[in-house]
């Protein structure tokens, strides 16, 4: 009896814990792209993407011109292929770097 009850226990606390979302994955394409700390020309580069590279993006602005790449920085959206969902939005007073 406490076997099953260890094994309803497990199966329950999985199902709190709730399915992973599996995050759709986009590809930098056209070369080494460089990652801004904002979505803009004028923001300080703080890193590059190699050709290539598999990425998960967390929000694109309102125009869709800059996304932010999930744990590098934004990146200009022109560069980004592979992922139709661009149309989340960054709020629309976005506060500038380190937010």
């Amino acid at each position: 009896m406490r076997r099953y009850a260890a094994i309803v226990c497990a199966a329950l606390a999985g199902l709190a814990a709730g399915p992973a979302l599996a995050q759709p994955v986009a590809h930098i394409k056209g070369g080494t792209v460089a990652v801004r700390s904002g979505p803009g020309p004028a923001y300080p580069v703080i890193g590059r993407l190699a050709d290539g590279t598999a990425v998960t993006l967390d929000r694109c602005t309102r125009n869709e011109r800059w996304c932010f790449v999930t744990g590098a920085g934004w990146v200009e959206a022109s560069w980004i292929v592979g992922w139709s969902a661009k149309i989340r939005a960054t709020p629309p007073h976005f506060p500038g770097p380190g937010w």
